[in-house]
């Protein structure tokens, strides 16, 4: 073998072994980089009264309704609350802002706005996008049967959709604790649906539901005989803050589930 076949002999063997090595070291591990989150709430523009009526045969929902227009956006801000906890309790590393739209137009359109051609929906993916976010937690309101615990079961007619107050003059209950009798109760209600929304493409990667409510009684011995006057004005702003932080920690943990 001649010299200069040794020394390219020699030159391949040590470029087999370091490309060999070369396979043998595994592959640089890639840090993948965390979605950021953009919260919404787009529950907290009214409150609605549902009162209670009969079910009769032509009308299976006969309930009477009124809604009241908020223009503060303190149950937004709750919902919002609930949903950034929930998000940095699953999410720790990823960053979070949230933001707030009063449009009357978003409110209303809520259940189409990641379908809608009219630009609104655009308008809101350009919105989130400015903010650097990968996704959007969108907080919306929900329909579903009205529920209400009781110790046999659960009570309620009709539909329920968003924030409210649920009034039942009629129903007989006795207050566990005392064992008093009254007539009615009145029940704060939050329904809510959250959303994750792939922010590029503006569309839904995964939803779930909240139904959250509590009950209070009319007792003659807190000076209340009818069930709208259970609670009053304060402590019905503090319920409706309860219950929409708890539907919307609950629909959020499940979003945001692996």
């Amino acid at each position: 073998m001649t010299k200069i076949t040794r020394r390219l002999c020699s030159a391949l063997a040590l470029a087999f072994c370091l490309a060999a090595n070369a396979v043998a070291q595994p592959a640089a591990s890639v840090i993948p980089i965390p979605p950021s989150f953009a919260l919404l709430s787009l529950v907290g523009d009214q409150f609605t009264v549902v009162t209670r009526r009969e079910e009769s045969a032509s009308r299976i929902d006969s309930n009477v309704r009124r809604s009241y227009a908020i223009d503060a956006a303190a149950l937004d801000d709750a919902a919002l609350d609930a949903a950034e906890a929930v998000v940095k309790r699953l999410r720790p590393v990823s960053p979070v802002v949230r933001f707030s739209i009063r449009d009357p137009r978003l409110f209303a359109l809520q259940d189409k706005v990641l379908t809608d051609t009219s630009g609104l929906r655009e308008a809101l993916a350009k919105v989130v996008r400015e903010q650097q976010a990968t996704r959007l937690v969108l907080v919306t309101k929900w329909r579903d049967d009205a529920n209400f615990k009781i110790v046999s079961g659960a009570t309620g007619t009709g539909k329920l959709s968003g924030l409210g107050f649920y009034v039942d003059p009629v129903t007989r209950m006795e207050a566990t604790s005392t064992g008093e009798a009254t007539s009615g109760f009145l029940g704060p209600y939050a329904y809510v649906n959250v959303t994750i929304v792939d922010a590029e493409a503006m569309k839904p990667l995964r939803s779930a539901q909240g139904r959250e409510s509590e009950m209070s009684l009319p007792l003659h011995s807190q000076g209340a005989v009818v069930a709208w006057d259970a609670l009053t004005p304060a402590a019905k702003v503090d319920a409706l803050v309860r219950v929409v932080r708890r539907a919307v920690e609950t629909a959020a943990a499940q979003a945001l589930a692996d």
